[in-house]
């Protein structure tokens, strides 16, 4: 029986050199699970000529994944030379720099990116997590509402704009966020339920059917 060829064997030729063979290469790699082999591929597809702006946005996506912060930035920082007005290398970078905790850096990548991309709810959401993150929930709650318009169905949302009014002193809408979270199956109760017993301004209850009847009442109409 033949050998199984190998990755390069498998792109003989001039495909070897072509920077979207190494980008497609190493996307596999990493649904895999081959993350270091995904890097290696990536490296290579960086330095590639002319270069390919996609390989630094998945460069960066992969290092994050990684927690190799500093990497993902200088890679996504490199893309961005190359490719200013591609707004998911500045959301991606955003989130690199939030996963490494400087949100002033995360809060200027993210509105770099929506002065190119206006309706980018990646990007609203990001810019809602870095004000959230240092205690600007005035903030944070419009970015929270901008980003649930269009993604109304994400029960992490709905519970981080509920924990931004509580902070703000606005315990009724903070709880009809809550109560939004759970709607549905119930994993997004239980989430919903944790979150607001661990908020600073939360609530916790004794008796389970206490609970269920607070979170479950009377649903928001869309």
């Amino acid at each position: 029986m033949a050998n199984e060829p190998s990755d390069e064997a498998g792109y003989a030729g001039g495909g070897r050199d072509h920077p979207e063979v190494d980008l497609n290469l190493a996307i596999s790699l990493r649904q895999a699970g081959r993350h270091e082999e995904a890097v290696t591929r990536l490296r290579l597809a960086t330095t590639r000529l002319p270069p390919d702006a996609r390989a630094f946005l998945e460069f960066g996506y992969q290092l994050v994944l990684m927690g190799r912060f500093d990497e993902a930035i200088d890679a996504l920082g490199r893309g961005l030379q190359i490719a200013p007005a591609m707004p998911d290398l500045s959301i991606q970078l955003g989130y690199a720099e939030l996963s490494r905790g400087d949100c002033a850096s995360a809060k200027v990548a993210f509105a770099r990116a929506l002065e190119i991309s206006p309706h980018s709810d990646d990007a609203w959401f990001g810019m809602a997590k870095a004000h959230q993150e240092v205690g600007e929930n005035e903030a944070a709650a419009d970015y929270f509402r901008r980003y649930l318009t269009n993604r109304s169905n994400d029960s992490g949302a709905w519970l981080s704009l509920g924990h931004c009014l509580l902070e703000l002193g606005e315990p009724d809408a903070g709880y009809e966020c809550f109560r939004r979270a759970a709607r549905g199956d119930a994993k997004r109760y239980g989430a919903a339920l944790i979150s607001l017993a661990a908020a600073a301004r939360g609530r916790f209850w004794l008796r389970p059917s206490e609970a269920a009847r607070f979170l479950r009442a009377t649903p928001i109409q869309d």
